[in-house]
């Protein structure tokens, strides 16, 4: 179900789709993304975790599965074009149990913010693209007895994306489908992560290293004319 915040980006999005009008080249984008992150990006160290909280009844899991929205501006000539875009996906697991008479529950968000520039070239209905810009990652945790959610990771690294591109156009509006595959090409450090989560266990340094991977899809509306 969305979020309140991501229906009000819709509506305002759907609002400039409807009343502006565009030269021939130029589009609004809007949609809607799906982003699954390779299963043992966190791995190691939700199962640290997990080991040192033996009374979990739910253990903590990676937030693996993440969505939002997709917003841009784009610009073709030809067969070619290139877009500036924002895509925001959000994941959240929970872990809770009980210990030793007190109940114990904590939420990690997970929120991936990545914005940069995309190049590509459409062969009919079928097109291919790659991008590049930097990756916001920002963790966020929520406990037992604290109304607030509090951060306690942000940081930017550059990042890239190659996707295809299934697009079916009609003179006023486009509709797309992108499944693509995207990579890090920096690296995270995870130091921040384990002194949230696991303050008092030695980690092996390799686990505080990470250049995340993932796969997803995004299916997008282009307002303008094609």
């Amino acid at each position: 179900m969305l979020k309140s915040t991501h229906t009000k980006i819709y509506i305002i999005a759907l609002i400039l789709l409807i009343g502006l009008s565009l030269s021939a080249q130029l589009n609004i984008k809007v949609g809607y993304e799906y982003n699954r992150s390779n299963k043992a990006t966190l791995a190691n160290l939700i199962s640290q975790y997990n080991a040192e909280r033996p009374f979990l009844e739910v253990p903590l899991d990676q937030a693996k599965n993440k969505s939002g929205i997709a917003l841009g501006i784009r610009y073709r000539f030809y067969t070619a074009a290139v877009e500036m875009f924002v895509h925001r996906s959000k994941g959240e697991n929970e872990a809770f149990g009980n210990d030793n008479g007190t109940n114990f529950n904590e939420k990690i968000s997970t929120t991936n913010l990545y914005y940069g520039l995309a190049l590509e070239n459409q062969f009919g209905i079928i097109g291919l693209g790659a991008s590049i810009g930097y990756e916001t990652l920002k963790f966020k945790t929520k406990v037992t007895g604290n109304n607030k959610t509090r951060e306690f990771l942000n940081q930017k690294e550059l990042a890239s994306r190659l996707y295809l591109n299934f697009e079916f156009a009609s003179d006023k509006i486009a509709f797309s489908i992108k499944p693509y595959y995207h990579f890090s090409l920096e690296e995270y450090n995870l130091v921040p992560f384990k002194n949230e989560l696991l303050p008092n266990v030695d980690v092996n340094g390799a686990d505080l290293v990470i250049k995340p991977t993932s796969w997803g899809i995004t299916v997008i509306l282009y307002n303008g004319a094609q």
